[in-house]
């Protein structure tokens, strides 16, 4: 006799669904059937199959897939503030071109710099004791550049170079790899097959016969970028810091559902 299952009423075409912190959202994909909401980790749960409701075994795997990384994306800008704005403008403009003369110089090619933040706007400035407007303004411009350096030796030159330059803030430094998804591709395999195993796994201690998947829901996430600041700092003899690239890691978890026989 096969053993018993906590079994839940559930909605058919209700999706299983999984969340994934990083760069990478959950992906949900429709093995057989049409599948109800699974269980979170091992164990029972009932899909519809044909019209009725069968019982299913769900397995999760996690697989983490690591490389040396291959690039460094630096995002590096500056923030300055001022009551003329004309001034505060013509300072930021003079002051990030020249940082990104002086990542030119390090050896990052021109395809490989791109602005990703410019702004411009206006602080009204309160009393702090009545909460009133005093009827002064403070002018703020801000200026981002992300330089992708394929030369990670030269990753702290860079970092000190820029800050040399007039940058006074670096605001991201993120090791990375040309082609992710090739890493993507290999976790996910390991982790379908970690979930395989540990639904056979529970098969056999549970004397039952695992049937097809019905159903398989996928998250993979990337590892935070590094964060390093450089509020206040600029002009020249900035020392260049020691930075360690570590590895680039992807993990991908999966969930699924197997017909029990």
């Amino acid at each position: 006799m096969k053993p018993k299952f906590w079994l839940v009423a559930l909605p058919i075409l209700s999706l299983l669904t999984m969340s994934a912190c990083g760069q990478a959202g959950a992906s949900p994909t429709l093995a057989a059937g049409e599948p109800a909401r699974a269980l979170g980790g091992g164990g029972g749960v009932s899909y519809v199959s044909g019209g009725t409701i069968t019982q299913g075994l769900v397995a999760t795997g996690t697989a983490t897939v690591s490389a040396e990384p291959e690039i460094v994306q630096v995002t590096f800008g500056v923030d300055l503030r001022g009551n003329d704005p004309a001034a505060v403008v013509n300072e930021a403009a003079q002051k990030i071109n020249r940082a990104i003369a002086a990542a030119r110089e390090v050896g990052v090619a021109e395809e490989d710099l791109q602005t990703t933040g410019y702004n411009v706007w206006v602080e009204t400035v309160y009393d702090p004791q009545t909460g009133q407007p005093t009827g002064q303004v403070v002018y703020h411009a801000s200026h981002f550049v992300m330089a992708t350096l394929r030369d990670l030796s030269k990753t702290g030159n860079l970092l000190a170079a820029v800050v040399a330059a007039g940058a006074n803030s670096i605001s991201g430094v993120n090791f990375t790899v040309e082609n992710p998804d090739a890493l993507v591709k290999e976790a996910r395999q390991k982790a379908l097959e970690n979930a395989r195993a540990q639904a056979e796994q529970m098969a056999q201690v549970l004397g039952i016969s695992l049937g097809k998947p019905v159903l398989v829901s996928e998250g993979s996430w990337y590892p935070v970028a590094t964060v390093v600041r450089a509020e206040g700092m600029g002009g020249g003899g900035v020392e260049a810091p020691s930075i360690s690239p570590g590895a680039f890691s992807v993990t991908v978890s999966v969930q699924v559902v197997y017909e029990i026989r």
